[in-house]
């Protein structure tokens, strides 16, 4: 039976492959590196996606063919090869029901196959190394842990430690304005009641005897020379209005300042996560460039004539990376210069691409923004509104799969930005969006670079 499921396999693969190799040689666009979408042939012989060539001829500037260089008098007149253009479509059929099939025999080779003494022994090997790596890794986990746990006790320990100061300043600042106070109130009673025996000194029974003329004659003598005008004279109540907040205030500044430490140390390991990430040009919207090395998107202001397909943006203008994460931990960092708006972060492979939506978790998309040069927004529902006190000209972007986070860096500060926490069911793709030119304001590209941290 399993000889049977070998040879089956075999004359499958043996049918499929003919095909499989003339795709690789005949069936893809040099340029655009998929399936020919309405190709044309040049006048040297070779073939290209009538749009892809025409793309070529506009940036290059000049009628030459991509692959072999050679230049043409005047520019070809392109039409559709009708031959290579159905040749193409029923390879493109095919390829659907060869995928469909070879997952059929695949599941079927899948089953249990009578395995050699030499190939049980490999098997042995590889899970005795694989125990003593995962016996490795628990150590070095156990060592990261304490020493989290142990940095973690030093920062809250100096926390709380000025938690207590602070507050200790405040009750001791309190408790000198309530001092102040009792002073200044005793100080003034004892003037009060020495100017009112002051008016009241000298005064007898029988003065009150003497005519009114007499009597007013005496009081007035016994007026003190100067008195106070104690209309102007108060006491605040609230003294100490605004003391606690302050000392939260100061407290909060420095527990920021402390985060912000963390927040450089934690980029620094960040570094081992590092991705490669490029733009799959399939996606992007008919006014971005994407550069020849893929690391590069522009905003064109203008629609430039690309192949329609699924993939791609109509309405927004954004871009995918060409790479999707379904595990693990991924950083990249991309530069945003001195420009005034884009859009940086994640998106689900399935998310919306054609019309109009909103731009939210809910939706598949975990974005940062900027617009208007200074507004920068967490896309959540409703938007969160971000207090940046360093404009970045550089992001780190970290996606953790498992934890669900992602979380979004300024570079030039160490500073965190913005963390999302949710729980992802299917692959994400680093996306981008450039943003409109505004004339030339923000005219400069998105550029993913190398990730080397500068702070």
């Amino acid at each position: 039976m399993d000889n049977v499921k070998i040879l089956l396999y075999m004359l499958f693969k043996g049918m499929a492959s003919t095909f499989g190799l003339m795709s690789e040689k005949h069936f893809l666009c040099s340029l655009c590196e998929d399936i020919f979408s309405k190709p044309v042939t040049t006048p040297c012989g070779h073939s290209f996606c009538k749009v892809c060539l025409r793309k070529y001829w506009s940036r290059a500037g000049l009628d030459k063919c991509p692959l072999c260089g050679k230049s043409f008098v005047s520019k070809p007149h392109l039409s559709v090869n009708r031959i290579l253009a159905d040749v193409t479509e029923q390879y493109r059929k095919s390829r659907s029901g060869i995928k469909a099939r070879a997952h059929s025999l695949d599941g079927l080779l899948n089953e249990p196959v009578q395995k050699t003494d030499v190939d049980k022994k490999r098997m042995i090997e590889e899970r005795i190394q694989k125990v003593e790596k995962l016996k490795q890794s628990l150590k070095f986990l156990k060592s990261s842990c304490l020493r989290e746990v142990q940095e973690s006790r030093k920062v809250f320990s100096a926390l709380l430690s000025s938690v207590e100061s602070a507050h200790k300043a405040v009750v001791a600042a309190v408790e000198e304005k309530q001092r102040e106070a009792e002073t200044r109130v005793d100080r003034l009673v004892r003037e009060l009641e020495k100017e009112i025996l002051e008016l009241k000194g000298g005064q007898t029974k029988s003065d009150f005897l003497q005519d009114d003329k007499t009597q007013l004659t005496k009081s007035f003598n016994h007026l003190p020379t100067e008195m106070k005008d104690w209309s102007k004279i108060s006491l605040e109540t609230d003294p100490c209005l605004g003391y606690t907040r302050k000392a939260v205030m100061d407290l909060f500044n420095a527990v920021m300042v402390e985060a912000n430490k963390l927040s450089k140390a934690e980029l620094k390991m960040l570094q081992k996560y590092s991705a490669e990430i490029t733009l799959n040009p399939r996606t992007a919207h008919a006014h971005l460039a994407v550069s020849d090395d893929r690391k590069e998107v522009r905003h064109t202001n203008k629609q430039q004539e690309v192949p329609e397909n699924p993939k791609r943006f109509d309405r927004v203008t954004n871009v995918l990376a060409k790479e999707a994460f379904s595990f693990g931990r991924q950083y990249w960092e991309v530069e945003v210069g001195d420009k005034t708006d884009w859009d940086l972060g994640v998106a689900k492979q399935s998310v919306n691409r054609k019309g109009k939506f909103t731009v939210s978790p809910a939706n598949g998309f975990w974005i940062v923004s900027l617009r208007n040069g200074n507004q920068y927004t967490a896309n959540t529902l409703p938007p969160t509104c971000l207090a940046l006190t360093f404009k970045p000209r550089k992001v780190g972007v970290y996606l953790d799969y498992e934890e669900g986070h992602v979380s979004f860096f300024c570079l030039d500060s160490g500073a965190h930005i913005h963390t999302f926490t949710d729980t992802f069911t299917e692959k994400l793709h680093p996306i981008f969006s450039p943003g409109r030119p505004h004339g030339a304001k923000n005219s400069a590209p998105l550029i993913i670079t190398t990730s080397c941290c500068s702070i």
